[in-house]
């Protein structure tokens, strides 16, 4: 007499059926996975990864420029025409800037670096044999820059009344922004809906985040002149007593 065995196993079509349950759970979980850490395809998110990160790198570098200035009499933040003694306008640039905040210790290369910046940024690599500022820093947004945050330019009446620990909530640093604050252009700093959204740092170490390149009535990335009222963010390449030359990407 004869006997057959049959043998268990996985079917091809199980085998398939199973492999198709995992790509389609793990598109499910990359999807989330991805909105956790960068706030979803093509839109910034605060409670991010890199939005807290943002937030976390920017109230650093804001307590950061409030210990340094409290050490000075008239309690102005980092300034580098001070820094230097020349008191030349020149000097107040974006790039001596931001590498005087690392020359000076007060701030560390990948602090200046958003993860969610879609443009060219790389973190410096600083002399720290450098008297007050690096020269080789860059802040050139048509190439590779070394700094993704936008800042007050140092420049005028804003300089004088509002570059300082007593200026109570002014805007003084932030995510960077299109050219004019305008949200109809194809600018990499904003999401693919066509909305700005981002940090903003205040004088008084406040920050807050805002959808929308207007804040408190404000265009943050428009400047209107010689006005210690209002408040504009960006990264300006000269500065000379006509007023500072921004560059955007």
């Amino acid at each position: 007499m004869s006997t057959s065995t049959r043998h268990s196993g996985f079917s091809l079509i199980g085998i398939l059926l199973s492999l198709a349950c995992v790509v389609v759970m793990m598109s499910i979980y990359m999807s989330s996975a991805d909105k956790a850490v960068t706030g979803g395809k093509g839109k910034s998110a605060k409670g991010s990864v890199w939005g807290m990160q943002d937030q976390i790198q920017l109230q650093l570098l804001g307590q950061a420029l409030t210990i340094d200035a409290m050490s000075n009499k008239h309690n102005q933040f980092l300034t580098p025409s001070v820094l230097s003694r020349s008191n030349d306008v020149y000097d107040n640039n974006s790039a001596n800037f931001w590498s005087a905040m690392l020359v000076q210790n007060l701030a560390k290369a990948e602090q200046l670096v958003s993860r969610g910046d879609r443009g060219w940024v790389e973190e410096a690599k600083i002399d720290y044999r450098s008297q007050d500022w690096d020269p080789d820093f860059s802040v050139d947004l048509s190439e590779t820059a070394n700094v993704s945050y936008a800042h007050m330019p140092l420049w005028g009446e804003r300089l004088k009344k509002r570059w300082n620990v007593n200026a109570r909530r002014f805007p003084i640093m932030g995510n960077r922004g299109p050219v004019d604050g305008d949200e109809n252009t194809n600018s990499v700093t904003l999401d693919d809906d066509g909305v700005w959204r981002g940090w903003v740092l205040h004088s008084d170490n406040s920050i807050k985040w805002v959808e929308g390149t207007s804040a408190s009535g404000d265009n943050l990335f428009l400047f209107q002149g010689d006005n210690a009222g209002d408040a504009i963010l960006g990264y300006t390449i000269e500065l000379d007593d006509a007023g500072p030359t921004f560059v955007w990407d």
